[in-house]
């Protein structure tokens, strides 16, 4: 999600992005992650780039612009899940192939596309 600034009250914060601040940490859904130490500014704003680094989001941020972007939790990896979902493809030839054929090697995908 986009940010103009880094300095969101808890109740922006929630409309930005979902996570609602509360006494046992930052919620989302059923997810919650104890946020110790966060602490809430005289005028009752946040960190985000403090609030990113305890929930384990990226943010990253474009001077130039004035925009930042919090990007969603790690967990200490990018995917969910490493279960590679079932692909066939057509070879060159016109001939199905799937990728589960390949399981157990290791495998570069390259995606393009002209747009």
């Amino acid at each position: 999600m986009l940010l103009d600034r880094l300095d969101l009250t808890p109740e922006e914060l929630l409309r930005a992005t979902g996570w609602e601040i509360k006494p046992e940490g930052a919620c989302k859904g059923e997810t919650c992650v104890p946020l110790a130490g966060l602490t809430t500014r005289a005028d009752g704003t946040i960190d985000v780039r403090d609030f990113a680094a305890r929930t384990a989001m990226p943010v990253v941020t474009d001077e130039k612009y004035g925009l930042s972007a919090l990007g969603p939790r790690g967990g200490g990896r990018v995917l969910d899940d490493v279960v590679f979902p079932d692909i066939s493809l057509l070879d060159f030839d016109g001939n199905t192939f799937d990728l589960a054929q390949l399981r157990g090697r290791k495998l570069l995908l390259v995606a393009w596309a002209s747009w």
